[in-house]
């Protein structure tokens, strides 16, 4: 009988509920790390019943297998592979940058990321029709089919967890565009990456937590299209895209952007 090949067996798999951007940086971290995995995506509820006996959490993304320990929060995961990785994929500079960088990651996939997903979340869910192929596109039947049938169920548990309020969306656009801005300010002086000579974390953070209001073509969880979104949202879009930031993104996404190896 011939032995299936180590690098088929020894592939990773990643939990997903797909149009998470914490799962999108998980896609853009494997793939920059080039780690050979496997999506699986659940919508949100039953992804994590999944993540909880894969990895005994109900948090998302999951990572496990692949001889890899199985690691559901995002800086975790950095870190995992950080360092192992060879010198030219490391997300991290040496010496004095990489407090630039850490200051960075803390902005941009907490605060940026946070209230990109509640002004976007609070703008898309109300329109099921619109929402209904990001929450369970790639899913099983069964959950495509529960997502359809349940729909207030699925968008009233994003509600509540994202605490969603127009309140919360005026202060969540309010701190997008001031991040944004203070990113456009950086980039004036024509540097290529936000901290020294080359693609770093910062770079990969800002670029993600933007991606949905600037839609990159390479994000890779299911958006709604431009020609979907209510117009509040075109409007953020295009303000977002005028940006020396949002092209920034785009240019980041677009350069940068791996797919997995299989």
């Amino acid at each position: 009988m011939t032995a299936q090949p180590a690098a088929a067996a020894a592939k990773a798999k990643l939990i997903t509920f797909p149009p998470s951007l914490d799962c999108e940086l998980a896609r853009f971290v494997l793939g920059h790390y080039a780690i050979p995995y496997e999506e699986v995506r659940h919508t949100v509820l039953f992804s994590s019943i999944y993540t909880l006996w894969h990895g005994f959490t109900p948090l998302f993304p999951l990572l496990y297998g692949g001889g890899h320990p199985a690691i559901s929060h995002m800086r975790g995961m950095i870190d995992h592979f950080e360092a192992i990785c060879p010198a030219d994929r490391k997300l991290f500079p040496a010496g004095s940058d990489r407090a630039k960088v850490e200051a960075d990651w803390t902005q941009f996939n907490g605060e940026l990321g946070g209230s990109t997903a509640v002004f976007a979340y609070f703008h898309l869910l109300p329109h099921r029709e619109i929402m209904l192929r990001p929450l369970s596109e790639g899913t099983p039947p069964f959950e495509v089919a529960a997502v359809r049938m349940a729909y207030p169920l699925f968008a009233g548990f994003l509600k509540l967890g994202l605490r969603l309020s127009a309140e919360n969306a005026a202060k969540a656009i309010a701190q997008i565009r001031q991040i944004v801005e203070a990113v456009d300010a950086r980039l004036a002086d024509g540097r290529r990456y936000l901290v020294g000579d080359r693609f770093t974390l910062s770079d990969m953070a800002f670029a993600n937590a933007l991606s949905p209001l600037v839609l990159a073509p390479e994000y890779g969880g299911p958006l709604p299209t431009f020609e979907q979104m209510p117009p509040e949202l075109q409007t953020v879009v295009k303000e977002m895209q005028s940006h020396p930031a949002g092209q920034f993104a785009l240019r980041i996404y677009r350069e940068h952007k791996r797919p997995a190896p299989q």
